[in-house]
């Protein structure tokens, strides 16, 4: 059996610290791609501790798609992680508020920006198509993110890239001393690369 080097977080634990919450994703990537993943039957007792508040000890801004879930892929329980998905992993400005509001309130010390192989937004921003308003405005930002890109990994890792600056140089976001980086979820392999 694999020994982690952290023990799995306790829900009721503020976590201050970047580089133990992030410890925390890393072992629990490990278990997902190991097949160890944590029992499910505590979701009762966790509901009970979490009824008067959270502490999530990591921000998550990740893809809508179906098939990019962090709670599973970073094998994580009911208030451990605070998530923010939408298509494209991009930051706008409700992104950016609802980061703020866990950076500033919650006091979560750790911002991961997870881009994914395969992304369909991104792939959606190289073809240049007519979409519906809503829609465009965020091919519009993937775009800008991507314009060196030359294809669609690296269109991928650009957008990745251009997240976790807009976020950095958030004046609140920097004002906690948040630490924000960037990761790449491989979707065949279940494997998370980080990008630091």
């Amino acid at each position: 059996m694999r020994i982690f080097k952290r023990d799995i977080h306790n829900p009721e634990e503020l976590v201050s610290d970047s580089q133990t919450a992030l410890q925390y994703l890393k072992d629990g990537n490990q278990r997902y791609l190991d097949n160890q993943t944590i029992e499910r039957n505590s979701n009762a007792k966790d509901r009970d501790v979490l009824k008067d508040g959270q502490q999530p000890f990591a921000v998550i801004v990740t893809c809508a798609d179906s098939r990019v879930s962090p709670e599973i892929y970073f094998d994580q329980k009911l208030g451990d992680v605070f998530i923010i998905r939408n298509a494209g992993n991009i930051a706008d400005e409700t992104t950016l508020g609802s980061i703020e509001y866990a950076v500033m309130h919650l006091g979560t010390p750790l911002v991961v920006v997870v881009g994914h192989s395969n992304c369909g937004a991104v792939a959606a921003a190289f073809k240049c198509g007519e979409n519906p308003c809503n829609l465009q405005s965020i091919i519009n930002k993937i775009s800008y993110n991507i314009e060196d890109s030359d294809d669609l990994e690296g269109g991928i890792r650009a957008n990745i890239d251009s997240t976790v600056e807009t976020i950095k140089d958030d004046i609140a976001i920097k004002e906690t001393g948040a630490t924000v980086i960037g990761a790449y979820y491989d979707i065949e392999s279940g494997k998370v690369s980080w990008i630091q």
